[in-house]
């Protein structure tokens, strides 16, 4: 089950191989690099669908779908580029699909506390709501650009390849989303910068 993954970083820890060297290994269709793929990244991209899908059982259902598609697949994949913006786009894809297979009446970014289980109250809710409110508000691409950023943790460059877009326009898309955030959002700048969103 992807949640129950134990690490997922896109620097490998000492004496694990990059990225680019499990590509290639993947390539000549060895599947113990993609088996070690798939524990890298699973758990990341289990949370960004859970984040847009708002649901633990679909989202562990489209980690499956994602890496088996990665799998068949394998021939696209290139050692030259960046294999986290590569999964990223292809994940950005599948939500795509499921959206317009099943469109939610109402789309907002979830912001959870991480390894928290408990229920917020009324309070905190209403700031969520109000953040989450902001972000869905952005245009498209600022929005994209901003979770990618904030939530996922990918740099500039990568949400380029994520969005087939220059860094350049990133840093544009970036600085405009936080300009309007701080000034939807003035009166929780305090709790926000707590959070490290802006």
């Amino acid at each position: 089950m992807a949640s129950q993954t134990t690490r997922s970083s896109a620097q490998p820890p000492d004496g694990q191989p990059s990225d680019a060297d499990l590509v290639a290994a993947v390539l000549k269709g060895q599947t113990h690099a993609f088996k070690t793929i798939y524990f890298r990244y699973s758990e990341q991209l289990f949370r960004f669908f859970w984040r847009r899908m708002n649901g633990r059982e679909i989202a562990e259902d489209l980690v499956q779908e994602l890496f088996a598609k990665v799998w068949r697949n394998r021939a696209n994949l290139d050692p030259g580029q960046s294999l986290k913006a590569y999964l990223y786009q292809a994940a950005g894809n599948l939500v795509i699909d499921q959206l317009r297979k099943n469109p939610p009446e109402r789309y907002a970014q979830e912001i959870r506390p991480e390894h928290s289980s408990e229920e917020p109250d009324e309070g905190r809710f209403q700031v969520r709501e109000q953040i989450q409110a902001a972000i869905a508000s952005l245009p498209e691409t600022q929005r994209k650009v901003f979770c990618l950023s904030r939530f996922e943790g990918l740099k500039y460059h990568e949400i380029a390849d994520v969005l087939e877009i220059s860094v350049k326009t990133v840093e544009t898309h970036m600085s405009r989303a936080l300009k309007k955030l701080r000034q939807s959002l003035r009166s929780l700048t305090t709790l926000i910068l707590f959070w490290g969103l802006l």
